[in-house]
């Protein structure tokens, strides 16, 4: 007797959330020409701490941060938390890379329920905008005109990033 079974695929798994936020305050003064190694300032490395507690259940799969000292240290205590790996990627930094960053993690983490990216003042924005972000909620994200570009002011927030959703709506910032 031959039996045949019909097998249907479980729908894909996907990427949920993205956690985005800046690196934790910075030692000042640092020299300017050695930028990239400035590392976090004591309450900078508090905020490190805190952001590790916050996230260390939020099933974080990965810490993806650009190659400065001080986006790092900002990531290794959830690193160190969560047992999770940190990824230096100057990507997240670069507007014209954005994409293809983007898609790559939603491509690696397809089976993962978040990632956290650590950026900086004058690339979140960029990062928040490639995720839907629009100037009808800028104010509400906490994104301002600086110039010719747009930066976040402070170094508070954690901009949460429901990747099911689209737009604006996508966006919150906790």
């Amino acid at each position: 007797m031959f039996v045949s079974f019909l097998l249907l695929a479980a729908p894909a798994a996907a990427l949920d959330t993205l956690y985005v936020v800046r690196h934790a305050e910075k030692a000042e003064p640092w020299p300017a020409d050695l930028d990239a190694f400035r590392p976090l300032a004591p309450a900078g490395e508090h905020r490190a701490e805190a952001l590790a507690k916050r996230l260390k259940d939020a099933g974080v799969a990965a810490v993806y941060t650009s190659r400065t000292t001080r986006t790092m240290e900002t990531g290794m205590p959830l690193v160190n938390a969560a047992h999770v790996p940190l990824v230096a990627d100057d990507a997240s930094t670069h507007p014209q890379e954005m994409t293809a960053f983007l898609n790559g993690l939603r491509e690696k983490h397809a089976h993962d329920h978040a990632v956290l990216i650590v950026g900086h003042a004058n690339t979140i924005p960029d990062l928040l905008n490639h995720l839907g972000a629009t100037p009808s909620c800028y104010a509400r994200l906490g994104i301002a005109k600086v110039g010719s570009g747009l930066e976040i002011q402070g170094y508070q927030g954690v901009w949460k990033v429901d990747l099911k959703k689209q737009g604006c709506a996508a966006i919150t910032r906790e």
